[in-house]
């Protein structure tokens, strides 16, 4: 689940947090994906098991990778044989 996605109010970056429900382990990764048509940026890191879910964390982007317009971002969580996608969230670049 995405908890924040969008544009700093400097302008300088573009940032995410999200977590992922129902799992709760250490040494998956989430990866933090930004699209649009003919465009895409990504960022992963390690998860991290919380008491009740599993975070994934904060990430933060250079505004400069990306175009203005609407873009949808979808957090997916990969473990083993496990993978969990977000639904996609759209997020506005001014």
């Amino acid at each position: 689940m995405i908890v924040v996605a969008g544009a700093d109010l400097d302008g300088l970056n573009v940032s995410a947090s999200g977590y992922v429900s129902g799992v709760v382990e250490n040494g998956g990764k989430c990866t933090f994906a930004f699209t649009r048509p003919e465009h895409r940026v990504e960022s992963s890191r390690d998860a991290v098991a919380n008491v009740a879910d599993t975070t994934c964390g904060f990430v933060q982007l250079p505004i400069d990778q990306f175009t203005k317009g609407t873009w949808q971002v979808v957090l997916t969580y990969t473990s083993g044989n496990l993978t969990l996608t977000s639904p996609p969230t759209d997020l506005e670049i001014p």
